[in-house]
């Protein structure tokens, strides 16, 4: 049984347009055969040897929009950290001043335990300097709270040779400024030292 001729199902080639030789090219060459040497830019299609190119002005490249960012984000951390207004300065100053008040606190009682005696630390309201007493020479100046912190509470803690508060155990000293308080107690028997 004969169907006759085969047909392929494979399309047909289009037919060459430019003129030239249109047989099938070898794999190694390209479509239009191997050239030597340059060619100009209007023999590929595009612009001649003497035209040049205009750049697209129709966006921004990824890197220009990644150092905008980063300029943004520069400026942006610089006017936010002036923009504060002090509020940062004087936190940071009361802030400063219940944790230097706390550790002289600390610093009176294990003094009074190191030496078998007894250490009183004094605050008076109003004041920005607290007092040891009795006092050692060159080891215990009158502490000086920073600039804009003041002391709020007139109090004084005397530890004995074991530590414990003798007076002012239970009590407590607020130090404030710019707004902010904090305050310092010291537990009764134990005496110690809390920042809430």
């Amino acid at each position: 049984m004969d169907h006759g001729p085969r047909r392929s199902k494979l399309a047909k080639a289009p037919a060459c347009r430019t003129g030239r030789d249109c047989g099938t090219p070898s794999p190694t060459l390209p479509p239009g055969g191997l050239r030597l040497g340059r060619t100009s830019g209007s023999e590929r299609g595009g612009r001649g040897w003497g035209e040049l190119r205009t750049p697209n002005l129709k966006g921004m490249t990824l890197i220009e929009v990644i150092l905008v960012m980063v300029i943004i984000g520069i400026l942006s951390a610089v006017v936010v950290t002036k923009l504060d207004m002090g509020m940062t300065t004087s936190r940071a100053s009361v802030d400063g001043a219940a944790y230097m008040i706390a550790s002289d606190i600390r610093y009176a009682q294990e003094f009074a335990m190191a030496n078998r005696v007894s250490k009183t630390v004094t605050f008076t309201n109003g004041s920005s300097v607290y007092t040891f007493s009795p006092a050692s020479t060159g080891m215990d100046p009158s502490g000086r709270l920073p600039s804009g912190a003041t002391i709020g509470t007139t109090v004084a803690f005397t530890f004995n040779s074991l530590g414990e508060p003798t007076s002012g155990g239970g009590s407590s000293v607020t130090v404030s400024g710019g707004g902010q308080t904090k305050t310092i107690s010291v537990v009764n028997y134990t005496g110690k030292v809390n920042i809430p």
